[in-house]
């Protein structure tokens, strides 16, 4: 199985689905990473926080099973000022290399460069020279979130102290609590979707496009 992860920034892969990355990861999935910004200069005005970032998701994306990443490295927060043109082809270009089965991509809320992402993953699927069968949004933790529907949920009770050691590698982007960014945020919202689907501990998604295979 071949599945591909997009972030609009790295740590959106991990805080997202961090847990369900680990869970496929170990069951022999190959699974390709694309970041589309930075996630950088919108906060620091030191570019070389870039490579930080960066060297942050390569070492998170090894804890988690990730085999490949690709970094577009558009600008953070300004993903409105590049042609949406862009950003399809580019992303259209991986999908044909990478012909992968299920693609997850984030749930657009207030967040431009989340919503921007969204919408061309949404250009870049669509089922004409791929075989990709699943398409789903997954939950990105953060002050911009709006009224998120979940579709579906994944028991993460097994992965999800890796996935906390894998955002430990962000460590720039750690904050305290009730910071939606913060460890025991990230693991309040792991017990509340677990709640609402009978789980210890779960993370959540929104399906755009399911192919029953028979």
């Amino acid at each position: 199985m071949k599945i591909l992860v997009i972030a609009a920034h790295p740590d959106d892969e991990v805080l997202g689905m961090g847990g369900t990355i680990k869970k496929y990861s170990k069951k022999g999935a190959k699974i390709t990473l694309c970041v589309i910004s930075e996630g950088v200069t919108a906060q620091y005005l030191d570019k070389k926080m870039i490579e930080v970032r960066k060297d942050s998701c390569r070492k998170s994306s090894k804890i988690l099973g990730i085999d490949k990443i690709i970094f577009f490295d558009f600008p953070d927060m300004k993903l409105d000022t590049i042609s949406q043109l862009e950003i399809n082809q580019k992303l259209e270009k991986v999908i044909l290399k990478i012909n992968p089965d299920i693609v997850f991509t984030p749930e657009p809320d207030q967040n431009n460069d989340h919503r921007i992402v969204f919408e061309s993953t949404l250009i870049a699927t669509r089922p004409k020279n791929n075989k990709i069968k699943n398409i789903l949004t997954y939950e990105i933790p953060s002050f911009s979130t709006t009224h998120f529907n979940p579709t579906m949920y994944e028991n993460i009770e097994n992965e999800f102290e890796i996935k906390i050691k894998a955002f430990k590698c962000y460590k720039t982007e750690i904050e305290r609590f009730p910071h939606p960014r913060s460890i025991k945020s990230v693991e309040n919202l792991a017990e509340h979707r677990g709640i609402k689907s009978g789980l210890s501990k779960a993370e959540a998604f929104r399906i755009i496009r399911k192919t029953n295979l028979i």
